[in-house]
């Protein structure tokens, strides 16, 4: 072979070979991306926040397809299902994650987070969040970081609650197992149900009331039956932004960076939207009738005092290093 002929030879090898490398680089990716709640309340809107975000950034070679209220997977249909690759990432109340990683119920301990900020320490506290986290990523999920969102409040289409008292008797929806232990605690029936059915559940009387944020009232239109709710912060809502672990070993390094960037600016910029929902929503609810009642520091001390066990049981479960370092973000 003449030597101008192995030069272009060479030089075709060397085309297709950088041709299919860049073939590989740009191929195109479809995130599924499922979630429980509406698309229209504070989480749904930051998931939209992130699609949009990817999609201009890689110029629309990676798409984030989203199905909110259950549309394709709920409940624990869509942990599995992220788990085992049905959907590529989510972003599912962490009290569905519990049965997985146990210790992720120590954020559901009532009355750990007092305030906004407190709760933002321990999404910030790397080494807290590696030690609560590592349990889940060995378990088929890569988590991205923690998308807060509001209180869960509790609701009631009887009358105010107020002091422990007035839990007496009520069939309340608890989020997870946790929540449902402190209102048992303090004196309710807690119920298990998933957000897409608790209208029908409170129009057939199958529960008085129910623990959710306060857009959550608005959105899925609870305040036409529920007319009294307490806004006591004794359970803050977040979401681990999970997805797939095959999924995202499979992604090129440029890929990963792209999208754990946008989760990580969507997150930031949705603690400030969280709070403006819930405040919106508050405003809102009034104006529809909806009676509030803003809990005192002394009826706080009497609710906890009721739910007060919770912490003693997590404490012989998890140990009392990790639940001192619970207390210490709410002190």
């Amino acid at each position: 072979m003449s030597i101008t002929r192995r030069h272009a030879v060479a030089a075709i090898a060397s085309t297709l070979a950088l041709g299919s490398t860049a073939s590989a680089q740009e191929k195109s990716i479809t995130i599924r991306f499922p979630f429980e709640y509406a698309a229209d309340v504070a989480p749904g809107l930051a998931n939209q926040a992130f699609k949009k975000l990817v999609e201009e950034r890689s110029k629309g070679r990676i798409k984030v397809q989203l199905y909110p209220n259950g549309s394709l997977l709920k409940g624990l249909d869509l942990l599995q299902g992220v788990v085992r690759g049905d959907a590529e990432m989510t972003t599912l109340v962490s009290a569905y994650w519990v049965g997985v990683s146990p210790k992720l119920s120590v954020f559901d301990l009532p009355y750990a987070f007092p305030t906004h900020e407190a709760f933002y320490k321990a999404m910030d506290d790397r080494d807290f969040q590696k030690e609560v986290f590592d349990e889940l990523e060995g378990k088929g999920v890569k988590v991205l970081g923690m998308l807060p969102y509001d209180y869960v409040v509790p609701g009631s289409r009887k009358g105010p609650i107020v002091k422990p008292e007035d839990f007496k008797g009520l069939k309340l929806r608890a989020v997870g197992k946790t929540n449902a232990a402190a209102l048992s605690a303090i004196g309710a029936t807690a119920v298990a149900i998933n957000i897409t059915e608790v209208a029908t559940s409170i129009q057939q009387g199958v529960i008085d009331g129910l623990n959710t944020p306060l857009d959550a009232f608005l959105s899925y239109r609870f305040h036409e039956a529920i007319k009294n709710i307490t806004y006591a912060r004794y359970f803050f809502a977040f979401y681990p932004w999970t997805v797939n672990s095959k999924f995202w070993e499979g992604l090129s390094e440029a890929d990963r960076k792209l999208i754990g960037d946008a989760a990580a600016e969507t997150i930031s910029g949705h603690k400030i939207r969280a709070r403006e929902a819930a405040n919106n929503a508050k405003a809102e609810l009034a104006q529809k009738g909806v009676k509030f009642h803003e809990q005192t520091a002394d009826e706080a001390k009497a609710w906890a005092k009721g739910m007060s066990p919770i912490w003693e049981a997590s404490e012989k479960q998890f140990g009392k290093p990790l639940i001192d370092k619970m207390r210490t973000f709410g002190g």
